[in-house]
C-alpha cells in the first residue's frame, strides 16, 4: 500500500498583485509542502520463520519489564506454527516485519508454557482489580478464548490495524469452515498504556500529596477505540518495574509510567469494532 499527501500545484497566481516578499513566502510554503510528501509502500504477508526475531522483539516490548517471566520464544513458535492465521506488515524490500496481528487459542494451547504463564499472570493481576471472578469465568467457560496479539513498531501507522483485523476475521471463518479450532467466544487483548505521573508536593505538615490528577493514555492509538467494545477490562502494573517514569528528570516534574490494560471483547462485537476502526483511522 502507498500513501502520498498531495497538494494543488495548478492554482493560478495573479503576479501583478504580489510583491517579491509574497513570492518568497509562497516559495517557502511550497518547499514545506513538498517536504511533507511521504511515500510509504508496505505489504501484508503470512507469518514466516524469518520473522521470528522481529516478532520476539516486539513481544518483549509489549510485555515490558515482566517479559522475562514469559517464554516468548515458545510464544513466537506457536504463532509461526499457524502460518495461515494472522499477518505481518513489511516495507517493500525489507525482510523484517514492522507489525503483526494474530490470535492464539488459549484452550487448545492451555498446556503450552507461554499460554499457561499468560493466563496465570492475568488471573493474578485481575485479583487486585476485583475482576478475577469474571476473568476466571471467561477462561473456564466452554467457549474458546483467543489471545489477540497486535504489535507494531512506533513508526508504523495505526491505519494498518483495521485491514489486518479484517483479514484475520476472514481467515478465522475459513479455518472454522475447514473444521479447525478457531471459533472464539471472547478475545483478550493486552493494550500498552502510559500513566502521566504528576509532581508531588509537600504540605505544611511535611506529608506528600499529589499536585494534580493522573492521566492515562494508550500507547497504540487504535486501542482507544477497541476499548469501546470491551465487556471486561482492568489495568495492571508490571511486577518487575525496573525504571522510573520515562520523562522524569531534572527538567520535568511529570513522567510517563508504562502499564497495561487488559481488554476482553465478545465475538458479537468484532464486526462493529472493525467498522469503528475503519472509520476512526481512515487512510
Amino acid at each position: 500500500m502507498s500513501r502520498k499527501r498531495s497538494h494543488d500545484s495548478d492554482k493560478e497566481m495573479d503576479s501583478g498583485s504580489e510583491d517579491s516578499s509574497r513570492q518568497n513566502s509562497d516559495a517557502e510554503v511550497d518547499d514545506e509542502v513538498e517536504k511533507e510528501i511521504v511515500d510509504v509502500d508496505f505489504e501484508f504477508f503470512d507469518p514466516k520463520p524469518i520473522d521470528f526475531h522481529a516478532m520476539k522483539r516486539m513481544l518483549m516490548a509489549s510485555f515490558g519489564d515482566d517479559a522475562e517471566d514469559f517464554n516468548l520464544s515458545a510464544l513466537v513458535d506457536l504463532i509461526l506454527s499457524q502460518n495461515t492465521i494472522g499477518s505481518t506488515v513489511k516495507f517493500e524490500g525489507d525482510d523484517d516485519p514492522y507489525a503483526f496481528l494474530t490470535v492464539l487459542n488459549m484452550h487448545v494451547h492451555s498446556e503450552s508454557e507461554p499460554i499457561r504463564q499468560i493466563k496465570d499472570y492475568l488471573l493474578k493481576k485481575s485479583e487486585k482489580r476485583g475482576v478475577s471472578s469474571q476473568l476466571s469465568d471467561i477462561f473456564g467457560a466452554p467457549g474458546h478464548v483467543g489471545l489477540l496479539l497486535c504489535e507494531r513498531v512506533v513508526n508504523m501507522p495505526p491505519q494498518v490495524v483495521a485491514p489486518m483485523l479484517k483479514m484475520l476475521v476472514e481467515e478465522l471463518e475459513w479455518a472454522v469452515a475447514d473444521g479447525e479450532p478457531y471459533e472464539f467466544e471472547h478475545y483478550v487483548l493486552l493494550a500498552p498504556m502510559y500513566r502521566e505521573t504528576e509532581a508531588v508536593d509537600d504540605d505544611e505538615a511535611g506529608a506528600k500529596k499529589r499536585a494534580g490528577p493522573v492521566i492515562d493514555a494508550y500507547g497504540h492509538a487504535e486501542d482507544e477505540f477497541i476499548e469501546e467494545f470491551a465487556s471486561t477490562k482492568f489495568d495492571y502494573k508490571f511486577s518487575r518495574s525496573k525504571r522510573v517514569a520515562e520523562s522524569r528528570n531534572s527538567f520535568a516534574d511529570t513522567g510517563l509510567a508504562p502499564s497495561r490494560r487488559c481488554l476482553v471483547i465478545h465475538k458479537s462485537k468484532m464486526a462493529a469494532l472493525i467498522a469503528r476502526l475503519e472509520s476512526a483511522l481512515a487512510m
